[in-house]
């Protein structure tokens, strides 16, 4: 299922997502829950307006098929989510992350197109905190507040960071996602758990990477792990090995993995796939002449478009154009 929204405002995703997925709506006033409809799939979003210019979205949901939705933000939106359970990826402006159970983001875009993929057969459950910048200010009452909240804006422009999940992060998500009060009371406590959450993340900076950090000398064990994980990739294109996969084949754990991965690859695993995929449908369809959609399908795109986007990203044209140019037919 693909979908593509148009968002202006903060406010605009939940209805314009609704509307495309015919979902029905039991308006509660600030609080909103939508039933996925059974063709789709199963299960409840609830979205609570706390006030302008700020929402919560809790997910809850199993599809039928891949949701593919592509999102062109003409707003400037903060976002801190985390997921439950699921398995999400996500690209923009060149720059791709891959989202799985217990992980949670901070996103800051702003004039952004990104694209979001949801796996389907799995159950998908997020918490995501939903505000604008002019909001957030709203609670501060000093320069030096502002200040903080400026700084916490600015690490994060353009760009989708994972923040250390701790304890006192897991706690607050749990409260939100579990709450069981009801009326104002609910809105209110919703809103103080919000907060606190994205000042735990604002003092928690590990995610930052320091300009002049050096890079880690990995031991020759380690390199060998790491350049076996490579063939792995090299060898499963089309059926890409998720990072947990990889991980438990060559016995490394994930953090190590893709910390390692890029230091000796200069790239993450993700842009390794895809390049790899990329440059095995080139040589198919240039030596063993295969047409595009052919070379697509045996790299393990099962979407056109979503081929052709990729290839445009990575070579600058689209499939026809750079095989008319390069190959000549």
């Amino acid at each position: 299922m693909e979908l593509q929204l148009q968002i202006s405002d903060i406010h605009d995703y939940y209805p314009l997502f609704l509307k495309s997925m015919q979902g029905t709506m039991r308006d509660q006033k600030w609080e909103q829950q939508a039933v996925i409809p059974s063709h789709i799939g199963s299960g409840e979003i609830t979205r609570m307006r706390i006030r302008s210019g700020m929402e919560i979205v809790i997910t809850d949901v199993c599809l039928v098929e891949d949701l593919k939705l592509t999102i062109k933000e003409s707003c400037r939106l903060l976002e801190l989510n985390y997921s439950l359970n699921g398995d999400t990826y996500c690209a923009w402006n060149g720059r791709e992350r891959h989202i799985s159970r217990q992980q949670g983001n901070v996103v800051f875009l702003e004039d952004s197109q990104i694209y979001v993929e949801r796996k389907a057969l799995v159950r998908n459950q997020f918490l995501e905190i939903r505000m604008s910048p002019e909001h957030l200010f709203g609670y501060t009452d000093s320069i030096e507040d502002r200040g903080s909240l400026e700084a916490f804006l600015k690490r994060h422009t353009d760009s989708i960071d994972a923040y250390e999940v701790t304890p006192a992060i897991e706690k607050c998500v749990h409260d939100m996602y579990f709450c069981t009060y009801q009326g104002p009371l609910k809105k209110l406590y919703l809103e103080s758990k919000a907060m606190e959450i994205i000042a735990l993340v604002n003092q928690d900076h590990s995610f930052v990477q320091p300009p002049s950090k050096a890079k880690v000398i990995w031991r020759k064990q380690d390199r060998e792990v790491i350049e076996q994980a490579h063939e792995l990739i090299l060898t499963h294109l089309e059926n890409p090995l998720s990072i947990r996969q990889l991980s438990r084949q060559v016995g490394m754990n994930e953090f190590k993995l893709k910390q390692g991965f890029r230091e000796l690859y200069d790239m993450t695993i993700f842009e390794q796939v895809r390049k790899a995929r990329l440059e095995k449908a080139l040589w198919l369809m240039e030596t063993e002449q295969v047409n595009i959609g052919q070379a697509a399908v045996a790299v393990g795109y099962s979407n056109a478009s979503n081929f052709t986007a990729a290839f445009r990203k990575q070579y600058g044209c689209n499939p026809s154009e750079y095989v008319k140019r390069h190959f000549g037919y």
